[in-house]
């Protein structure tokens, strides 16, 4: 019996297949606008592929999360060592609270102000 031929499927090897759609006016530009990366084809690839876009972060808000991460790690410790949660740990509960309250509003904030930027590209 003649076994079939199987093709090896490497991932790096030359993209020799083309793929076309069909797109209207408004569907192109909303394409474009979204497209972060260098070629809409690498862009639409990346999303068939099931690469997940990174949307641009604030470093200030993902240190100050980190810092408030600490934070909790070390009350944590405390309320666990002690088997309890006394005054000045609950105060620092209540700050954790309204820090991330804080951060949580400044995030929005940014991504509002991100989101109309790439609108005006």
């Amino acid at each position: 019996m003649i076994e079939p031929k199987t093709t090896l499927l490497d991932k790096r090897a030359k993209r020799n297949r083309e793929i076309a759609i069909r797109v209207n006016d408004y569907e192109l530009a909303e394409i474009k606008k979204r497209n972060r990366e260098n070629t809409v084809a690498s862009w639409l690839r990346g999303l068939a592929l099931g690469v997940t876009p990174v949307k641009p972060v604030d470093p200030e808000l993902v240190r100050q999360l980190g810092r408030i991460g600490s934070n909790l790690n070390q009350l944590t410790k405390h309320v666990n060592t002690e088997k309890q949660v006394d005054a000045e740990v609950f105060s620092e509960i209540k700050a954790i609270r309204e820090q991330l309250h804080v951060l949580i509003e400044t995030s929005i904030e940014y991504s509002k102000v991100a989101a109309r930027d790439s609108d005006d590209c």
